[in-house]
């Protein structure tokens, strides 16, 4: 089976990307080639917010070492390029049978037009509807909701995370987490069910295609709201034993779709 991911080049998208083409050897990826993952020169030279993007790398080291580089074949593209007239010629001439997002830009037309059905599928890091835009693993500890920690695995459509819904994927959390191991956890869990939706589409089996619902607390956080005060809220909760309440505590019961298929 063909597959094309387009994602970036973090070692959480190789990761993705060696694992899926460890199972599918056609396994093309698009990667866009962003700024050091280590420092997000976005925020200046805030020490502060360095240290935790740094935090961030070492737990990405740690949870998917030997993932340096792709280990399969790859085309660098530069950021927001992949709705560029060559990539959309080069998917179109691999006629892929299903195609993943992680991390890459806004997928448009006409690129979006060459997803048949149950073909073009994305994973956004949050529990939509709940938690969409940026950084959604990390406002649930900002916000004393750490049962919306999790991925969602869906279709894709011309709106933003506002696709059909396939499964949503959630960690297990310990007590000695924090948002980083958390969200590699995250990760992994994730791949690990992406693999089982491809081995489905293989072999034309049927995968959920279920529309995301209006939720109560929808919550939507663009890059900008994140600055040196909510990361010292973040810091201010973690040592509150935010983790160890959330764990002992009688968890909230909210709808989530936990099978792949029908």
């Amino acid at each position: 089976m063909k597959i094309v991911i387009f994602t970036s080049n973090a070692l959480r998208h190789k990761y993705l990307s060696n694992i899926i083409s460890k199972t599918f050897p056609e396994t093309l990826v698009i990667s866009e080639c962003r700024e050091n993952d280590q420092i997000n020169q976005s925020y200046g030279e805030n020490d502060l917010i360095i240290s935790h993007f740094n935090h961030r790398y070492q737990a990405e080291k740690k949870f998917f070492k030997g993932n340096d580089e792709f280990k399969t074949p790859c085309i660098p593209i530069l950021y927001k390029e992949v709705n560029s007239e060559f990539i959309f010629k080069k998917i179109q001439s691999v006629d892929p049978d299903a195609m993943i997002v992680f991390g890459a830009s806004i997928i448009r037309e006409p690129l979006l037009s060459l997803g048949k059905k149950n073909r073009f599928i994305n994973l956004h890091l949050g529990l939509s509807p709940y938690y969409k835009g940026n950084g959604t693993n990390f406002w649930p500890f900002i916000n004393d909701e750490l049962e919306f920690l999790g991925s969602t695995i869906l279709h894709i459509d011309s709106g933003i995370d506002t696709g059909d819904i396939i499964t949503h994927v959630r960690p297990h959390i310990e007590s000695n987490d924090n948002v980083h191991t958390i969200g590699c956890k995250i990760v992994k869990n994730s791949v690990d069910k992406l693999i089982e939706i491809l081995k489905r589409i293989e072999n034309n089996d049927m995968i959920n295609r279920i529309p995301q619902w209006k939720a109560d607390n929808e919550r939507i956080y663009k890059l900008k709201d994140f600055n040196e005060n909510i990361l010292r809220q973040y810091l201010d909760n973690m040592e509150d034993n935010i983790i160890k309440k959330f764990l002992t505590r009688k968890k909230r019961e909210f709808k989530i779709i936990e099978s792949i298929h029908p």
